[in-house]
């Protein structure tokens, strides 16, 4: 990645972030279950990279498929497990894709275990997630628009452009992140420029 930015927020001090993830999946019957990790490149006061282990549950359920699952988020310090800013995220994903449509309709709800931080007056500072997205598939590229509320903190709105050449995605990312409240973790509203770059085995 050329920067990683999550929720609206520069993880990785407006550097590259490289990153990799494993994952294994399996039906079970009633529904696809998986599993995975994946690491990547973070910076903050004491740690220099974040690692998710996440699981979950996927069902299609006609034209629309539902994921649920939960997502445990550390950052590597003196000790992984004891780091104040980890986390725990229970998310419901639903995505909508007519059959032969080139449209695609989203929605995500994350909820994290941390209560979100306290700063002064505003509580509650990123304690949840939602978003609303949407993808059409141009045939030179998939535009993808998407808009999420990072509680108190984030409002974000997304516009991609995704494209595979030679076997390797690309993703190129326009990122309009303003401050919602004055204790937001960014100083200022950010507009951001991505290019992802990724290879799956």
């Amino acid at each position: 990645m050329s920067q990683y930015i999550s929720r609206g927020i520069d993880q990785n001090s407006d550097r590259p972030s490289p990153y990799a993830s494993i994952d294994f999946t399996r039906s079970i019957g009633v529904a696809d279950f998986y599993a995975g990790i994946w690491s990547a490149a973070a910076t903050g006061d004491n740690y220099t990279r974040e690692e998710n282990y996440y699981a979950g549950l996927k069902k299609t359920l006609g034209i629309a498929t539902v994921d649920l699952g939960l997502n445990s988020i550390k950052y590597n310090s003196g000790n992984r497990n004891n780091n104040p800013i980890n986390s725990v995220d229970g998310y419901v994903k639903i995505n909508v894709a007519p059959e032969k449509s080139p449209f695609t309709l989203g929605a995500q709800y994350i909820q994290s275990d941390s209560g979100g931080n306290v700063s002064g007056t505003v509580k509650n500072i990123g304690e949840t997630y939602q978003e609303i997205n949407a993808s059409y598939d141009a045939k030179f590229a998939v535009i993808g628009v998407a808009y999420g509320e990072n509680k108190n903190n984030t409002d974000v709105t997304t516009v991609t452009l995704s494209k595979s050449l030679f076997d390797i995605n690309f993703v190129a990312a326009y990122i309009n992140a303003e401050r919602a409240s004055s204790q937001s973790d960014i100083g200022k509203d950010r507009e951001y420029l991505t290019l992802t770059a990724s290879k799956t085995f």
